[in-house]
């Protein structure tokens, strides 16, 4: 299964063909300082990480996606949705390396996930998580439409909580 967007294609991480190019972003410590463990992640780190999303597809039938340059094929990260049982709530979640920052390309993707996610899946809500001084990705989701609801701790980490409903996200889409 692929999503296509106008610049991007989202579509499900291969492990041999995808692994090398995923672990040199997510082994930026400018995109791990963002995820709960803050900093760069290993060769290895990053192939549980894929194993990981792998697998949740498997049980959920939704996830993650590799996103990659409709015009270059070059991955520049990924982004989808996350089941987090600590909350039984899905999450929208990007992360882009550094070649692919300040382009919209997590807007792009996150938009095309939403809109799976309300569209294909029929999800009633989507949430958003972001530590307090990622600017960007909180700019991201509020593009998005989501509002913040509230300061919460998960993982260890102090986050801010978004919530977008199905009703929000179709009067946006109007």
């Amino acid at each position: 299964m692929r999503i296509e967007t106008e610049r991007l294609y989202l579509r499900h991480f291969n492990l041999e063909k995808d692994l090398e190019a995923y672990a040199l972003i997510m082994g930026e410590d400018e995109v791990g300082k963002w995820l709960p463990k803050g900093e760069g992640h290993t060769l290895e780190e990053t192939e549980r990480f894929m194993n990981y999303i792998l697998k949740h597809w498997e049980k959920y039938n939704y996830g993650i996606w590799a996103v990659v340059d409709k015009e270059s094929d070059c991955l520049l990260g990924h982004c989808g949705l996350n089941f987090i049982s600590d909350l039984s709530e899905t999450e929208v979640l990007y992360a882009f390396g550094k070649h692919a920052r300040g382009k919209g390309y997590a807007t792009e993707a996150a938009k095309a996930s939403l809109k799976y996610a309300f569209e294909k899946l029929d999800f009633d809500h989507i949430i958003a998580l972001a530590k307090y001084l990622n600017k960007a990705s909180i700019n991201v989701i509020e593009k998005l439409g989501l509002k913040y609801i509230k300061d919460i701790e998960l993982f260890g980490l102090e986050l801010k909580y978004f919530n977008i409903t199905k009703e929000e996200y179709e009067s946006l889409e109007k």
